[in-house]
């Protein structure tokens, strides 16, 4: 069972830094609507993907996405999800597929309960009709999967992700690399 990261400690974008340990807010002003009254999330904000899924969309769901992680905020990574949603830690493993914002959440809180000082980053989206692929960068201090020293790992990860037309994703496959320690990405990594 992966008992890895998907919690955020500082979100950075490949090849930006940024100073503060947080994100600015995302999605940018403008690109927000309120859910209608009744709706599958009340009072909720959600992205609008009217038309073509952009790579600066997928950036921003990113972003949020990693901000999640790094606040242990299992709240704010669900609603990132549809209702329906699947997220499949390894694929093909029933296991580690988790259907649904309930499943999802418990996964979320499960997995990053072990996890500090999480870093992330991640490189620019390529994106094809409703589906991109993204590459994270993420280290943190797990003691549960490195119990020497100061506890670093490494999180090599491609997620392919399928969006709704709302902004939200509906399917989330990872494919990922554990590494000991903390390492730094080489030079070029997370350009498309």
């Amino acid at each position: 069972m992966r008992r890895a990261p998907h919690h955020p400690v500082r979100t950075e974008r490949a090849l930006n830094t940024c100073e503060s340990p947080y994100p600015p807010p995302y999605p940018p002003p403008g690109r927000l609507r309120r859910a209608a009254p009744g709706g599958s999330d009340p009072g909720r904000t959600r992205r609008r993907t009217a038309g073509k899924l952009t790579a600066a969309q997928v950036s921003s769901w990113t972003d949020a996405y990693l901000e999640a992680w790094r606040t242990k905020n299992d709240t704010a990574a669900v609603r990132l999800f549809t209702p329906d949603a699947v997220y499949e830690a390894v694929p093909g493993v029933p296991a580690q597929t988790f259907r649904g914002r309930e499943a999802i959440g418990r996964y979320w809180r499960d997995i990053t309960a072990g996890q500090s000082d999480m870093t992330g980053r991640h490189g620019t989206p390529v994106v094809t009709g409703n589906r991109a692929a993204v590459e994270l960068w993420v280290t943190l201090r797990a003691p549960a999967i490195n119990p020497d020293g100061d506890h670093w790992v490494t999180f090599l990860e491609s997620n392919i992700l399928l969006f709704t037309p709302d902004g939200r994703c509906r399917r989330n496959t990872e494919y990922w690399n554990l590494q000991m320690g903390r390492l730094q990405p080489p030079q070029g990594w997370g350009t498309a």
